[in-house]
Formats: structure tokens, sequence, C-alpha cells
């Protein structure tokens, strides 16, 4: 299962990187040489594609194994015997298996200020179904019933 933001929240994580990357170009054109000026530019021309990249595919994978949480800087694989619990924070609690306790934040569905009641709902909505996947129980296989014997 892949859970990921509304299309209106992807494109926002995707284009504010580019937008800060041209406002701080702008700003320090007048203050340095050409030449630096566009060094600057192409190097935060690059970073802003890859931030930009990472914020369009900020989500959540779910199998039966675990949980992939796609971040905004990094990505991580928790197995779903070390998860302790999925909070509205949204936040994954987990254990490693040496037992250190951690957590692992999903920005993905983060109410960062009630702006947008759709968004609100749809992130509620995921972490809803988040909370659900890790509530369920494992598929155990079927027990085969046994036939008896009938004696004469």
């Amino acid at each position: 299962m892949e859970l990921k933001p509304l299309l209106i929240t992807r494109l926002c994580n995707a284009s504010v990187w580019p937008i800060l990357a041209g406002v701080i170009v702008i700003a320090l054109r007048g203050d340095l040489p050409v030449v630096a000026v566009v060094g600057g530019a192409l190097v935060c021309l690059v970073a802003a594609v890859y931030l930009g990249f990472l914020g369009w595919r900020l989500g959540v994978v779910c199998d039966a194994g675990g949980i992939d949480v796609h971040g905004l800087f990094r990505s991580r694989r928790i197995a779903k015997e070390e998860i302790v619990a999925i909070t509205n924070f949204p936040a994954v609690r987990w254990k490693t298996r040496a037992g250190k306790a951690r957590w692992t934040p999903i920005f993905a569905f983060a109410n960062l200020g009630r702006v947008l009641p759709l968004v609100e709902r749809h992130n509620e909505a995921a972490i809803s179904i988040l909370k659900d996947w890790f509530e369920d129980p494992k598929p155990q296989a079927p027990k085969k019933k046994q036939r008896q014997r009938r004696t004469r």
C-alpha cells in the first residue's frame, strides 16, 4: 500500500525549493561578482531540483514486512515487528533490535497549520489508514482439517 499527500501538497513541497533558490540568487546578485553569482545560481539550482524531487516523493509505503517512510532528507525502512505505534503527530514510534526507543516523523502528512481543510482531512485519513495497517494482525495460514476415519 502506498500513501501520498494530495497533489496540491506535493506541488507545494516540490516548488518551495526552486523558489527559495531564486530568492537567494536575487538577494546575492548585487554584492558578488558575476562569476560567483552564476556559480552560486548553479549550486542553488542543483540543490533546489534535488530537494524538489524529495519533496515530490514524500509519502509512505507499507507491506506485510514493514513500512518505508520517505522523508524530506532521507528515507527509512522499519520492520513491522519493530513498530510500537503510529502517532497522531504523525510519526512512527519503534524500537531497534537492541531495544533502543526511536521515532521517525512522517512529514508527508504533517498538518503545519490549518490552511486547507481538504488537505487536513486527507492527512488525518492517511494516518488512520496507517494505524489500521499497524493494528491489523498478521495473517495466519488456515488450519487444515483432519479427516476422521470411520471405523466399522
